[in-house]
């Protein structure tokens, strides 16, 4: 457990583990899992997509990774992975867990279709090349934004 997160269970509110497509996060409570936005993108393919409340799919939207409107105050992390560890453009090499270690900060611009503050992280695990991507909203507290940046850490592949 990340000293946020740490921070979070002792102030009475908990972790717990959410998954599907084979990976998995661990988020505080207050954090729910939304369903992918189907945008017809099949590889990378989104595999698992939290946030916080008030986070909701934008079906208008033709970006993967920004097509959810967050609440100013508010995050979501969205997780794609690659059919092969080479699909996406890279070279294959496994990575382990040491790119999450660079999720410290969000920064402007950060994805396209989307103007707001974000991070990501590329790596490769088990012969397959992962992102996970976070995304804040313009009025998030330093809080919020080390909460997204925990949540997006803790990635990691569903056993």
């Amino acid at each position: 457990m990340s000293l946020a997160f740490g921070a979070v269970a002792l102030a009475g509110g908990g972790v717990h583990v959410v998954s599907s497509g084979g990976v998995r996060l661990s988020v505080p409570v207050g954090w729910h899992r939304f369903e992918p936005t189907q945008n017809g993108v099949v590889d990378p393919r989104t595999l698992l997509v939290v946030g916080t409340t008030g986070v909701v799919r934008d079906p208008r939207s033709s970006c993967q990774i920004a097509a959810y409107r967050l609440p100013s105050a508010g995050a979501v992390v969205v997780v794609v992975g690659w059919r092969t560890a080479t699909s996406g453009g890279g070279d294959g090499r496994p990575t382990g867990r040491a790119p999450l270690r660079e999720l410290v900060r969000v920064t402007r611009p950060s994805f396209e279709c989307f103007v707001g503050r974000g991070a990501s992280a590329q790596l490769v695990l088990r012969g397959k090349a992962y992102q996970v991507n976070v995304m804040v909203g313009d009025s998030a507290p330093k809080a919020r934004v080390a909460e997204a940046l925990a949540v997006a850490r803790s990635f990691d592949l569903a056993r």
